[in-house]
């Protein structure tokens, strides 16, 4: 295993969490019992932590397409994390700029522009950027 497996990982399992959190919460109904959240974040835990033991694995026999979604998919849940860590320590003016949509939205376009440079072999592949 290599940082970049690690990473590729870790990465993995925090976007698993979230989309799999989420959409429990969503299936069982938000609001209906308190138990619902911890349920979510239960298989959140879970899910991620299977999937990014599975993309720590494998993420060294990719190539291609697939090492460049594999890296997408990752950066979406850190970048979405560290947007959220903003409005948490209440950095100035995080809360009015990032609503919802651009959370979302600023969080696809930094996983693209990874995944770009990604498939250009600037990531990953042994050299630095710059």
């Amino acid at each position: 295993m290599t940082a970049r497996t690690i990473a590729l990982g870790a990465g993995t399992a925090i976007t698993t969490f979230l989309l799999a959190g989420a959409a429990t919460i969503e299936l069982l109904g938000p609001g209906e019992a308190p138990a619902i959240g911890i349920i979510g974040v239960f298989v959140g835990v879970v899910v991620g932590l299977l999937a990014g033991g599975i993309a720590s694995v494998y993420a060294d026999r990719l190539s291609g397409i697939a090492t460049s979604v594999l890296v997408a998919y990752a950066t979406f849940g850190v970048a979405f994390v560290t947007i959220a860590g903003m409005s948490y320590v209440n950095v100035p003016y995080a809360d009015g700029v990032f609503t919802f949509p651009v959370h979302i939205g600023v969080s696809i376009v930094v996983a693209v522009i990874v995944a770009l440079l990604a498939i250009r072999g600037k990531i990953g592949e042994g050299s630095s950027i710059a």
